[in-house]
């Protein structure tokens, strides 16, 4: 066979299927000739499905299949949120990115799949239903913007699919674009093709095609002969399209879709202060030059090299004006995830304490379970409380410093720098306020579920104890004992 001739590759028949597309083909007589079974649409190829409507919610059903395989797997294990977390980042998130980077997702697929990581993020492998404390937009957003980088499907998938678009612009010789090109014919300047109107277009490249203006108002061009670039709406001279930057003068030209020429035409005289515009624009102009012979070139503005990257285009996309976030405080490598996690929802005041069940419908007295005096909220049971406040002016005294309190455990994390600590002792200061709200957060559960109270040296030991016990990760003597710790601490 001419594969097997032009590849060097033997065809195994026995698992190959013919696969009838029109009428009037004998198949059978076609199967046994070639000792092949006979097969038919829809089928999947490559992991990809074959024939079916890219649109049918059935074509994802093995990737929804897919994720609740790998739950079974997790169900039976005691996995605290930083490992629900972990996995999800890991495992989950990436389990439909083949699907993502060909198709448009269904909003009815993804709202599924998304509630799928929600419950396994908040209730485990048997997707129990937990109260669900941050939001899921919250949650995708960067942790730097308060988020836990969970990577939102819709906007990983138009990132993905950007990636055909930037290879139709960039590429010639590939054969689908060939195809597509003869199919739609080119907008002007031939970056990508026409949009698709037909009725019965190629529904694929239709849905990647839709996503060309917002892939382009990324995309800068770098002038060559100037023969693909459009003069008015195109972005290359300077950080604004012309029109944007010359509205007057754009409104008053006589073809704004030119491209290719770059002649000014005007449909009317202009008035002297008109004229300045000309000026202001000619002097815009002057230092781009027109070099024959060499073609337009269309970058990628998201990167310092030009290049695209889906990185790039889904920080692009999921970029927001977010209020600081103590992200750096909260996600250190020497810090448990678990416990990480619990600060996240601290810094959130997501935490499940009594005034936030009794909002969840829980007939149960706010009361502190530590202080038995004040109304349970994260800011009192982290910050306020005696036995709280207890562990900050051990703190405090470990480490030589005065300290004054903010009025929430989110502005206390945006506040919690080490540099006045000393370079030596500023991984062991980021850890210690982790540490004081773990061990709290530890004993106030204790003493509501186990009804178990330890005495004030009780909880110091514990404190100092698991303290160490972190600080053995990034402090090369891994056998140092308690004692050797704290004046490790005492030192500068």
């Amino acid at each position: 066979m001419w594969f097997e001739a032009i590849s060097g590759l033997k065809v195994n028949l026995s698992k190959t299927e013919a696969i009838p597309v029109g009428e009037g083909i004998p198949m059978e007589t076609l199967a046994s000739v070639l000792g092949c079974k006979i097969g038919s649409l829809p089928t999947s190829y490559l992991g990809l499905p074959l024939g079916a409507p890219y649109k049918s919610t059935r074509v994802w059903d093995a990737v929804e299949e897919r994720f609740r395989k790998r739950l079974s797997l997790w169900k039976r294990q005691y996995l605290s949120k930083g490992d629900h977390l972990t996995l999800l980042k890991s495992t989950l998130s990436s389990l439909p990115t083949y699907f993502l980077s060909l198709f448009v997702i269904p909003k009815r697929v993804c709202a599924r799949l998304e509630k799928i990581q929600r419950d396994f993020l908040w209730g485990g492998g048997a997707l129990e239903n937990k109260p669900h404390l941050v939001s899921w937009k919250a949650i995708c957003a960067a942790k730097k913007e308060g988020g836990l980088g969970i990577r939102s499907l819709t906007t990983f998938n138009k990132a993905l699919l950007g990636k055909w678009l930037w290879r139709f612009a960039n590429e010639n010789e590939p054969l689908w674009k060939q195809i597509i090109s003869r199919k739609y014919d080119l907008q002007e300047g031939g970056w990508c093709s026409k949009g698709v109107r037909d009725r019965y277009g190629v529904g694929v490249w239709k849905a990647i095609r839709n996503g060309w203006e917002n892939f382009r108002s990324h995309s800068r061009f770098i002038i060559g002969n100037g023969t693909r670039v459009k003069f008015w709406k195109d972005l290359w001279c300077g950080n604004q399209a012309l029109e944007e930057a010359f509205p007057i003068l754009f409104n008053l030209s006589v073809n704004k879709e030119v491209g290719g020429s770059w002649g000014l035409r005007f449909n009317r005289h202009l008035n002297d202060w008109e004229v300045g515009e000309v000026e202001s624009l000619l002097s815009k102009l002057h230092p781009s030059t027109i070099r024959r012979g060499v073609d337009d070139l269309l970058r990628w503005k998201e990167n310092k090299n030009g290049t695209f990257s889906v990185k790039s285009f889904y920080s692009s996309l999921s970029r927001g004006t977010k209020p600081p976030f103590p992200a750096r405080t909260i996600w250190t490598p020497w810090v448990p995830i678990r416990a990480s996690f619990f600060a996240w929802e601290a810094a959130w005041s997501r935490l499940l304490t009594t005034n936030r069940l009794k909002r969840f419908g829980w007939s149960i007295p706010n009361r502190c379970f530590l202080c038995k005096h004040e109304e349970e909220t994260t800011d009192h049971l982290l910050l306020f409380c005696e036995k709280a406040r207890m562990l900050w002016l051990l703190i405090f005294s470990l480490f030589g410093v005065q300290w004054v309190m903010h009025s929430s455990v989110k502005r206390n994390l945006l506040g919690w720098h080490g540099s006045f600590v000393g370079k030596k002792r500023e991984k062991a200061w980021r850890a210690a306020l982790l540490c004081l709200m773990w061990t709290i957060w530890k004993e106030r559960n204790r003493r509501g579920f186990d009804d178990i109270e330890r005495n004030d040296q009780d909880i110091k030991s514990i404190f100092l104890y698991t303290f160490v016990n972190w600080a053995r990760v990034y402090i090369e003597e891994h056998t140092l004992s308690l004692i050797d710790f704290v004046n490790w601490l005492a030192t500068k």
